[in-house]
C-alpha cells in the first residue's frame, strides 16, 4: 500500500464488555502499522451506552490512541443513527466503518481501502460462503431471505448488503447522511439510495476472523426491520439531502 491518505475509521460500540478498550487500543495500533502510510483517525460511538464508557475506560482510549474521539449521546438510537451521527464529525477524504471487535480479516480490510483509494464512491464487504455456513439456522434463513428480496424487490446489484464493513469518500458520504433508517437495515438503505443516484459502488470478497461467533435474531426485531424494508422500499424522495 504505497498511497498516503487520511481515513476515519468508525467503530459503533454499544454497552461494550470489560476490557474492551483494551482490545481496540491494540488492534487499531496494529491497523495503523500494517496499513502504513495511511493516517486513520478513529471516532468510537457509545449509542446511549449504559456501561463500558466509565471515566477510566475514556482516559485509557484517550491515552493509548492520541486523537480519538468519542461520541456520546443519550439515549440509545441504533446503530444507523449511531454511525451517522459519527459521520457528521468526520472531516478526511475518507471514511470506513466496521464493528469494535474487528471481525474482518486484515486481508479483507486491506481490500476495502484500496478499492477505496484507487477510486470507488463505496466499498462492500460481502462475506462468503462459510460465513451463512456457520450463523445459526434462524438467523441463515434470514440473510438467505434478504439477499433474496434485495435482488427482487430493490433489485440491488450487491445482494449482501449488511456486512459489517463498508467505505466510502465524501460523495457517498452525502449519500450515507441522508439514509434515515436507525437499526440494522441502514445499510440496504444507503446501497439502495447509491445504486438509484449510479455511484460507483464496489463490492469485494471477504472473510470473517475465524472464532467469532453470530447472534440470532429475535422476532421482535425481525418484525421492526421488515417494516424498515418497506419503508425503503416505498421511498421515492432521493433529493432531499
Amino acid at each position: 500500500m504505497n498511497c498516503r491518505a487520511d481515513i476515519d475509521l468508525i467503530l459503533p460500540c454499544y454497552n461494550p464488555p470489560s476490557g474492551w478498550e483494551q482490545k481496540v487500543i491494540r488492534k487499531f495500533k496494529e491497523i495503523q502499522s500494517l496499513f502504513n502510510p495511511v493516517n486513520f483517525h478513529l471516532l468510537i460511538v457509545s449509542d446511549g451506552s449504559k456501561r463500558g464508557y466509565e471515566p477510566e475506560v475514556v482516559a485509557a482510549l484517550k491515552n493509548g490512541i492520541p486523537g480519538v474521539q468519542v461520541i456520546d449521546y443519550r439515549p440509545n438510537r441504533g446503530k444507523g443513527y449511531a454511525l451517522r451521527e459519527a459521520v457528521r464529525h468526520c472531516q478526511s477524504e475518507y471514511i470506513i466503518y466496521t464493528d469494535y471487535d474487528f471481525p474482518y480479516t486484515d486481508s479483507s480490510f486491506r481490500q476495502v481501502i484500496n478499492t477505496l483509494l484507487n477510486g470507488a464512491d463505496i466499498v462492500v464487504a460481502i462475506r462468503d460462503r462459510n460465513y451463512q455456513k456457520n450463523l445459526p439456522p434462524f438467523r441463515r434463513f434470514l440473510s438467505e431471505s434478504s439477499h433474496i428480496c434485495n435482488a427482487v424487490f430493490l433489485r440491488l446489484k450487491i445482494h449482501d448488503t449488511q456486512g459489517g464493513l463498508k467505505g466510502f469518500n465524501r460523495s457517498g458520504k452525502t449519500i450515507f447522511l441522508s439514509t434515515k433508517v436507525n437499526s440494522f437495515l441502514f445499510d440496504t438503505e444507503f446501497i439502495y439510495k447509491a445504486q438509484r443516484k449510479k455511484m460507483n459502488i464496489q463490492a469485494v470478497q471477504s472473510r470473517i476472523r475465524d472464532g467469532l461467533t453470530v447472534s440470532d435474531m429475535g422476532f421482535k426485531v425481525l418484525k421492526r426491520e421488515m417494516v424498515n424494508f418497506f419503508s425503503i422500499l416505498l421511498s421515492n424522495d432521493l433529493t432531499q439531502f
